[in-house]
């Protein structure tokens, strides 16, 4: 038995969806409103019978909403009908909110209907960004942790710019003291190193402010030298008295990649400071740091002569509290991983030869 859109029988079916449910004529005028609907949008049923189905859209989908059918009708090239997407809808208050709205076309004898079937999404939007954000605590929380167990080298990289300054300055105040047949020349010197000392601190600082900080994670375009060069600034001075040589393959004229810095920079850290620790009971202790361009990516690679690894630690490499360190929580490859993913990118680690270990990252291009 057939069913037109305003029989008791159509509305009864259209009610029992659990989604919103709309058809619509080929001029785009409401011709079926289910309660699923008038929920969603705070309309009832009998206030938009009868209107354009642009009531129900924002801009710029409202102005442009005729034009799509007209252009589905001439071309019958489908731009949303027959396809499911995410689009906004205009609630009667005048709020806008995420759904997913799948269009279907219903033949007629005379003309074409089409049905629509909309899916709210604000939880899930909100759901998700409350994800988000409690993913960014955790990778904030391994940032401070990381900084917290390289105190004691960054109060030492520290002291030594801040000594300096004192003692220029000291210097500096005892030629004013004397200021007759003072040496000008000499105390702008000192001064000028001064200055210098104070700006080698106010970087340092920098540096550890911008690691850790929770505020901006917006992607940005940057290069991934500097990145590596970041990162060591940071890890390095932790390794300074351990004899570990640095060695680079970088390609020239790189291209950039679109990345949250901090976050990228929390990779390398990590990986950095893991090969580091891996060869401090080696006598060749080479850090290689390698960066080029494979098809739509750029790959970086920390590559380490420590003792490698085993099939153990390949199987259990990203699983969080696997760790083998005395006093390791386990999480950093952890979160290493899920960094890199939500950049849709790819970490993975290979042998090196003939001994150690090789992680490599591939982020798509800026």
């Amino acid at each position: 038995m057939k069913l037109e859109s305003d029989s008791p029988k159509f509305e009864a079916v259209m009610n029992t969806l659990v989604d919103g449910a709309i058809m619509i004529d080929a001029k785009g005028l409401i011709t079926s409103f289910n309660l699923a609907c008038e929920t969603m949008f705070g309309y009832e049923r009998e206030a938009v019978i009868g209107r354009n189905i642009s009531l129900l859209m924002p801009e710029p989908y409202r102005g442009n909403h005729d034009q799509y059918i007209q252009n589905y009708q001439s071309s019958m090239k489908p731009q949303i009908i027959g396809i499911g997407r995410e689009v906004e809808g205009q609630r009667k208050d005048g709020t806008v909110f995420p759904m997913h709205l799948s269009v279907g076309e219903v033949k007629g004898e005379k003309q074409s209907s089409f049905v629509g079937i909309i899916r709210d999404l604000t939880e899930e939007y909100e759901a998700r960004e409350q994800y988000e954000r409690l993913q960014q605590q955790h990778f904030h929380l391994s940032r401070v942790s990381a900084m917290d167990q390289m105190g004691t080298t960054i109060a030492h990289e520290l002291n030594q710019p801040l000594t300096a300054i004192m003692n220029y300055m000291n210097a500096g105040v005892k030629m004013v003291k004397e200021a007759e047949g003072a040496d000008i020349t000499k105390l702008s010197l000192v001064m000028e190193k001064s200055s210098e000392q104070a700006g080698r601190a106010a970087a340092i600082l920098s540096r550890l402010r911008r690691f850790i900080e929770t505020g901006d994670v917006e992607k940005r375009v940057i290069s991934p030298v500097r990145l590596i060069e970041t990162s060591l600034e940071l890890i390095m001075p932790l390794f300074k008295n351990d004899n570990i040589s640095v060695q680079y393959e970088l390609e020239d004229h790189l291209p950039d990649i679109l990345v949250s810095s901090v976050q990228i920079q929390q990779v390398l850290v990590n990986l950095i400071k893991n090969a580091c620790e891996a060869m401090l009971e080696e006598t060749e202790r080479r850090l290689t740091l390698k960066a080029y361009s494979s098809k739509n990516a750029a790959i970086i690679c920390v590559q380490d002569t420590g003792k490698g690894l085993s099939r153990t630690d390949f199987a259990t490499l990203y699983e969080p509290f696997a760790s083998d360190k005395a006093n390791g929580l386990g999480v950093g490859l952890s979160i290493c991983r899920t960094i890199i993913d939500n950049h849709n990118g790819q970490l993975w680690a290979e042998r090196n030869s003939p001994q150690g270990s090789c992680f490599y990252i591939s982020l798509p291009l800026g």
